[in-house]
């Protein structure tokens, strides 16, 4: 009876002890975006919400995390280049070009500038030339310091955009290290396959190592050429990640791919 009794006994400690651990370990997330700016200055008042905006464009999101490792911004934004659009109309169709010191719509330079009737406009394509940045911040005694930094540019033929849905903060493996899931698509012109990338930055699983260590997932979508088949490739850094990691990673893979209809 002693022995069964400090068996429970002991079995009782343990479940505590997982449950404090697990409390200790668990991170704190909160979601701000443009509307909420004020709340989030009021909240944080040492990070100014637009981030850098003139060297990389307004904030679109930014997920704040609590976490025993540290406080972090993950700071999500995107940068306008360039807006243009198609107006057509019955009798004909205008290329336009917003002019961001005017914040009207012109007509862009060497293409038709048709002159019939404009009254109702049959349909308009608006298309943006713009840059995706997303930083992670750590709030440090002198301040705050950029930590990671993500881009990719855009162009004429080629339009990235944040999958925000699928871009946030967790601990997958509960070891109390927060992990920085982004994911967007790479939409483009042609017939080339169409990249959704999952990346994901972690803490090195590496004794005394504080950095963190880029991963990546990519999934390709065909376009039109003839032998393209839906695929994903693992790079080498996200074949070593913890199981519950690449669990979460292949969960917002299969979400997408079904999202997309394939």
């Amino acid at each position: 009876m002693i022995i069964k009794r400090n068996m429970i006994l002991s079995l009782i400690v343990t479940l505590l002890a997982n449950v404090i651990l697990a409390q200790t370990n668990a991170l704190k997330v909160v979601y701000y975006y443009p509307k909420d700016s004020l709340k989030f200055e009021k909240d944080d008042g040492e990070l100014d919400y637009n981030y850098e905006g003139e060297l990389y464009g307004k904030t679109t999101m930014i997920i704040h995390c609590e976490s025993r490792f540290g406080y972090f911004e993950f700071v999500f934004k995107k940068k306008i280049n360039k807006l243009s659009r198609i107006v057509e109309y019955k009798d004909g169709a205008v290329s336009e070009i917003f002019n961001f010191k005017t914040k009207h719509w012109e007509h862009e330079e060497g293409t038709n500038d048709y002159k019939g009737s404009r009254a109702k406009p049959l349909n308009t394509v608006v298309y943006s030339e713009h840059n995706l940045y997303a930083f992670v911040l750590v709030h440090d005694h002198g301040g705050i310091l950029e930590k990671l930094k993500f881009q990719d540019f855009g162009n004429v033929v080629y339009w990235p955009e944040f999958d925000y849905s699928n871009c946030f903060i967790s601990d997958e493996n509960h070891d109390g290290k927060p992990e920085f899931y982004l994911s967007y698509m790479g939409e483009s012109d042609g017939l080339d396959a169409k990249p959704f990338k999952q990346i994901i930055y972690a803490f090195s699983e590496k004794p005394n190592n504080k950095n963190y260590v880029k991963s990546k997932a990519t999934s390709f979508y065909p376009a039109g050429n003839e032998d393209d088949v839906y695929n994903i490739e693992y790079d080498t850094n996200w074949k070593e990640l913890p199981e519950s990691i690449k669990a979460k990673s292949r969960k917002i893979l299969k979400e997408h791919k079904i999202k997309y209809k394939m």
